[in-house]
């Protein structure tokens, strides 16, 4: 199936003219399955818990039916808040072993060849700290598992809230009782949400076999529409109501999308709800995100559908974590990706690119790992690994079997592995036979070893032979080499020679022969392999700075407190690690060439900018950007520069001229890591971009 056929279809089933218009990707955290088996013990949970908001605690009571056939014990996942907690077997008090935040029931060979009836009683107070206005997003959770307050409840899959049984998948019926207002939301389906004597009892119905179960509660407003046989639903708190009827109708459109291409969606509903702290979740049937998310604008025309795309990978076909979890680049590629694809060609190439350049600044030698270790995300470099390389690699992998066998074999993946664990190794099986190809060669370079392949041009020879011209050179790669197919652009003076040559080994001989006077040469002009690139090749951007190994904080002498509580929540906005702070005039010449620097405030010193492109001037009282002057007191300046005496080091510039705006800015810059500057006004981004790059080893030029 190519995009075309995509695209045609999309326009058929939902008419997505909308999903043309996309543009930042807020990256959500997909909670997917911490571990299931694909046969085994399966449970039947009759969960009934009952919420004490204003006292944080939960009082439960969870009957379990088991059959227990050919195990002497059980094994559950206990949260070591619930205290007391008491359990029956078969209606008799039975005493168990708990450890932690493990419990476990020893069985007699009575017990091991019939139906057991479990009995779990508890109380449990669930207290994690949740942030209110969080600077940093690195950890989409916040370290947050559960807790149950007035503002709302929030009780992870795996914080221990029931007794989940381990190596076993379970079915649940799941009812809460709470204050008058507070609807309960989980997996599932809905058997309806009632109010009477100043209480609100929610109840819902998992009915396919799933492992690890989410609660949220707060006091939501209710909307559905119906999408087929799908409910697509909306639980959302009074004030941002309004965003219901945008929602329902992107979740309708992104439901035909996904159904069309991979399957019938496999959950009974989808929806939205909201959370009263800033996450982002995905959860089998329903994603949870705070409310200042929703109501970002280009969050329904992204993330929504990512997260949509994750009821199928991930949350419908399961994830072997023991195998690295494929879930997260295979949904950012037939998400985010594909929505880039639909666009336009350059939009989906601009993607590509900027997960290279993700790679290449995020990603240190040292903390670089192969894919297949890829668990989840908590940080910059393990999302560039998990999300863009492995999203890449897809790529890679569709480029190489064609359209109707990557499509094709996404299909066979989903309608034979739903609900079931499964592994790169099986998506790769699957690939093989569809495209009917071996790609063990990828999948052991770029799945199974960390790094990427480096690797430059070099021509050798040109001269003309007849009425033609012929060159011959190398494809050169750094150890350790890969072995791959690589195209290669040829730009002549009358046409376009293009050819496709199998890199294997340090050095790789090429020729060509064309028509014309030969004006320039490209390696992989499409972007199409995943590598890492020179440095010539990267723009600084705020992403070189989140990288950064160590930073040196430059404040000037002048309000020197006001300056260092600003780079304050700079440094904890981009998640720095290692950095101290100068004064101004202690800056020396071995301090200024030794780290990446970090200059904030109204600076005298100039001698660390120069660097700075055409068309951009900082002076004390305002700043430039293509003509455009900024000399209103909100406005704000950040840009990263070509360090001016070291190379591969960065020069960035936090440049507020006021202090007012200071902090709020300083939180905003991590959330543009792909630019090379940024301008704000009254704390709102009104101009970013680029510096430009000039060359490449992947491009060689012919001076005619």
């Amino acid at each position: 199936m190519n995009v075309n056929k995509i695209r045609n279809t999309c326009s058929r089933r939902s008419r997505l003219t909308w999903l043309l218009r996309l543009s930042v990707v807020f990256l959500i955290l997909p909670v997917t399955l911490v571990r299931a088996q694909d046969t085994g013990i399966i449970a039947a949970h009759n969960i009934q818990i009952e919420l004490f908001p204003a006292e944080m605690k939960l009082v439960g009571r969870d009957d379990i039916v088991i059959n227990a056939a050919n195990v002497d014990h059980l094994d559950f996942r206990i949260s070591e808040n619930l205290n007391p907690i008491k359990v029956d077997v078969n209606d008799a008090d039975r005493d168990v072993d708990v450890k932690g935040n493990r419990l476990k029931i020893r069985l007699s060979n009575e017990e091991q060849s019939a139906d057991l009836r479990l009995g779990f009683s508890y109380t449990g107070v669930f207290r994690d700290p949740a942030p209110i206005q969080p600077i940093n997003t690195d950890n989409p959770g916040f370290g947050v598992s559960g807790t149950i307050s007035s503002r709302g409840t929030f009780l992870l899959a795996g914080a221990g809230w029931y007794p989940e049984l381990l190596d076993g998948r379970a079915t649940y019926r799941v009812t809460v009782t709470a204050p008058a207002g507070l609807i309960a939301v989980t997996a599932g389906r809905s058997l309806g949400h009632i109010t009477a004597n100043g209480k609100t009892i929610s109840t819902w119905e998992v009915n396919h076999p799933v492992r690890g179960l989410a609660l949220s509660a707060a006091r939501y407003l209710v909307e559905e529409k119906s999408v087929g046989s799908v409910t697509a639903a909306t639980y959302l708190l009074p004030r941002n109501q309004e965003l219901a009827t945008s929602y329902l109708s992107a979740t309708a459109g992104y439901l035909n999308l996904y159904s069309n291409l991979f399957g019938p969606y496999p959950f009974e509903k989808f929806a939205v709800v909201e959370n009263f702290f800033p996450t982002g979740f995905g959860f089998p049937s329903y994603t949870l995100m705070g409310g200042s998310v929703l109501r970002l604008p280009f969050i329904v025309h992204t993330s929504l559908g990512h997260e949509i795309a994750h009821c199928w990978w991930g949350n419908g076909v399961y994830v072997d974590y023991s195998a690295g979890n494929w879930s997260e680049g295979l949904t950012t590629y037939v998400a985010d990706y594909l929505y880039k694809e639909m666009k336009s060609q350059t939009a989906a190439l601009d993607a590509r690119r900027q997960w290279l350049k993700n790679y290449a600044t995020l990603v240190r030698t040292a903390d670089d790992f192969a894919l297949s270790r890829f668990r989840s995300r908590y940080n910059p470099a393990t999302k560039t690994i998990g999300y863009d390389k492995s999203a890449m690699v897809f790529h890679m992998i569709r480029r190489q079997i064609g359209e109707e066998g990557f499509w094709g074999a996404l299909r066979d993946v989903y309608r034979d592995r739903k609900f079931r664990m499964t592994s790169w190794a099986d998506l790769q099986q699957a690939f093989e036979t569809r495209g009917n190809r071996s790609l063990q060669t990828l999948i052991d370079e770029w799945v199974n070893r960390k790094g990427a392949p480096q690797f430059s041009i070099d021509v050798l020879s040109t001269r003309r032979s007849g009425p033609n011209w012929q060159i011959n050179g190398n494809i050169i790669q750094k150890a350790p080499f890969y072995q791959f197919p690589l195209d290669l652009l040829l730009e002549t003076d009358r046409d376009d020679i293009q050819k496709t040559v199998d890199v294997v080994g340090r050095v790789t001989e090429f020729e060509l022969t064309g028509p014309g006077s030969p004006r320039k040469l490209t390696a992989d002009p499409g972007g199409h392999i995943f590598r890492r690139l020179f440095p010539s090749e990267i723009p600084p951007a705020v992403n070189s700075l989140k990288g950064s190994e160590s930073v040196t904080i430059v404040l000037p002498e002048t309000d020197k407190p006001v300056w260092e509580k600003a780079a304050k929540t700079l440094i904890m906005s981009l998640g720095l690690k290692r950095y101290h702070f100068i004064d101004e005039k202690k800056m020396t010449e071995r301090e200024s060439v030794q780290r990446d620097i970090l200059l904030v405030g109204n600076l005298q010193t100039r001698k660390l900018l120069k660097n700075i492109p055409k068309g951009f001037g900082i002076d004390q009282k305002s700043f430039s950007i293509n003509g455009t002057t900024f000399d209103n007191p909100t406005d704000a300046f950040f840009g990263v520069f070509p360090h001016p005496e070291t190379a591969n080091r960065v020069v960035a510039l936090y440049r507020p001229l006021s202090a007012d705006y200071a902090e709020i800015v300083a939180a905003k810059i991590t959330h543009y890591g792909k630019y090379s500057y940024l301008a704000f006004q009254n704390g709102r981004n009104v101009s970013k971009g680029f510096w430009p790059v000039n060359s490449s080893p992947l491009i060689y030029r012919w001076d005619n």
